[in-house]
C-alpha cells in the first residue's frame, strides 16, 4: 500500500507534465524530490527502528507519507508539489530501515534471502498496481484526484495495521547480545572498506533505478510513440520484472553459493547495462513490454539482495541502522540519477546517449560488485558470529 502510493508519482510524470507545463529538465527532479527526505531521514530512521521497534515506527512513516501527498494533490504550484513530496519521502525513509530490521529479527540466515524478496516484491506489485491504475483515473478525473488516491492508499495501513502488527511492537529482546555483532556507535562501518563499496554500489543501483523510473514513461511517449497511458504499461511491466527478480534473486542467494548475496548483485547489473544498451539503439516499439520487463529485473531485482546484505553485516543489535545506511546511499542515486540523465538528454536532444551512459553505468558496478563480493559475504559471516 506505502509503495502504490509512493511509487505512483512515476506513472503520473505524463500527466504532470502538462498539468504544470513542465520541461523534460524539470521531470528529473520529482522521482528525487520524493528519495531526499530519505537521503535525510534514513539514518535516523534506522536508529529509531532499532530503539523503538518496527510497529510505531513504520506505521508513523506511513502516516506523515498520506499527509505530504494529501497536500501535494492540493498542489497550487510546482514547487509546492515538490514540498509535499518531499515531505511524503521524510515518511517513507522509514520504511525499509524498519523492514530490514523486522526481517533479521524474525528470520535465520538461510531464510532472509526469500524473506526480504517476498518485502520487496510487494513494493514492486504495489508499483505495478498504482501504474496501471492511475494513469487512467488521472486521464479522467485528473492527476489531483489521482495522487488522493495514492494518499489514501499509503494512510491506510496507520488505521488497519495497528493491532495485527503487535507482534512487532517493540525491539526483540536481547538482541544486542548476539554474538558477532558489531561494534557499539553509528560510524563504525566507515572503517570498513568492503561496506564502503557495498554503499558505492548502492548509489550506482539507485541512479540506475531513477533513471527508469523517472525517465521511462516519457521514453515510451517520445521516443517510441506511445500514448501516456500505454507508457505508464511500461513502468508497470518494470516493476512486474522487479517484483519477479527479487523474489527469485532472494531465494537464489539463501539456497546457492553458501548464502552469497554479492554475486546475484552482479547478475543484476549486467541484466541493466544490456538492457540500457538496447535502449540506445532505439529497440522497435512491439519489443519495448519485453525489455521493460528486462529493465525492472535489471534495475529494480537487486534491491533485496543489496538490503539484506547491508542488514545482516549490521547483525541482530545494529540491523536497522546499516539498512538505514543502505538506503540512504539508494537515496543519493536516486536524487543523482535522474538529473543526470535529464542534463545529457537535455544536452543532445536524444536519449541515445543518456541511455548509453547508464548502461556504461550498470556495467561498472557489476564489475566492483564482482571483486569485493568476497569481503562483503565476510562482513555478513563476522557479524552473524561465523555461522
Amino acid at each position: 500500500m506505502g509503495a502504490f502510493g509512493i511509487l505512483g508519482i512515476s506513472p503520473l510524470l505524463p500527466s504532470l507534465v502538462e498539468g504544470f507545463r513542465l520541461s523534460r529538465l524539470d521531470v528529473a527532479f520529482v522521482v528525487p524530490s520524493v528519495y531526499l527526505g530519505g537521503l535525510l531521514f534514513s539514518l535516523p530512521a534506522g536508529h529509531l527502528a532499532d530503539r523503538w521497534g518496527v510497529r510505531p515506527t513504520l506505521l508513523g512513516g506511513l502516516g506523515l507519507g498520506a499527509v505530504g501527498l494529501g497536500l501535494a494533490g492540493a498542489a497550487p504550484g510546482f514547487g509546492f508539489y515538490l514540498a509535499c513530496i518531499f515531505l511524503a519521502g521524510v515518511g517513507w525513509s522509514v520504511v525499509n530501515p524498519v523492514l530490514g530490521k523486522a526481517i533479521v529479527d524474525l528470520f535465520p540466515a538461510r531464510e532472509r534471502g526469500v524473506a526480504m524478496g517476498i518485502k520487496q516484491m510487494g513494493l514492486t506489485v504495489g508499483g505495478v498496481v498504482a501504474a496501471l491504475v492511475l494513469p487512467p483515473i488521472a486521464a479522467a478525473h485528473g492527476w489531483r484526484v489521482a495522487v488522493a488516491v495514492c494518499a489514501a492508499a499509503i494512510g491506510a495501513p496507520v488505521l488497519a495495521c495497528w493491532r495485527p502488527l503487535a507482534p512487532l511492537g517493540a525491539a526483540r529482546a536481547g538482541a544486542g547480545a548476539e554474538a558477532g555483532s558489531p561494534p557499539a556507535g553509528h560510524w563504525w562501518w566507515l572503517r570498513r572498506p568492503a561496506l564502503l563499496m557495498l554503499f558505492g554500489a548502492g548509489i550506482a543501483f539507485g541512479m540506475m533505478q531513477s533513471a527508469l523510473l523517472s525517465y521511462l514513461p516519457l521514453y515510451g511517449v517520445e521516443a517510441l510513440g506511445f500514448s501516456a497511458i500505454v507508457a505508464g504499461t511500461l513502468v508497470a511491466a518494470a516493476q512486474a520484472g522487479g517484483a519477479a527478480a527479487r523474489l527469485g534473486l532472494g531465494a537464489a542467494s539463501d539456497r546457492w553459493l553458501d548464502g552469497r548475496r554479492p554475486p546475484w548483485l552482479v547478475v543484476s547489473s549486467a541484466i541493466a547495462a544490456v538492457v540500457f544498451a538496447v535502449y540506445a539503439a532505439p529497440p522497435a516499439p512491439r519489443a519495448a513490454m519485453a525489455l521493460a520487463f528486462a529493465a525492472g529485473v535489471g534495475a529494480h531485482g537487486w534491491v533485496g539482495i543489496y538490503f539484506i546484505a547491508s542488514a545482516e553485516a549490521g547483525g541482530a543489535r545494529q540491523a536497522g541502522l546499516l539498512s538505514g545506511v543502505s538506503f540512504a546511499a539508494i537515496v543519493i542515486g536516486l536524487v543523482l540519477g535522474a538529473p543526470l540523465f535529464g542534463v545529457i538528454l537535455q544536452a543532445s536532444d536524444s536519449y541515445r546517449a543518456a541511455w548509453a551512459v547508464f548502461a556504461g553505468l550498470s556495467a561498472l558496478v557489476g564489475v566492483a560488485m564482482a571483486a569485493a563480493g568476497g569481503a562483503i559475504h565476510a562482513e555478513c559471516l563476522r557479524a552473524r558470529g561465523g555461522a
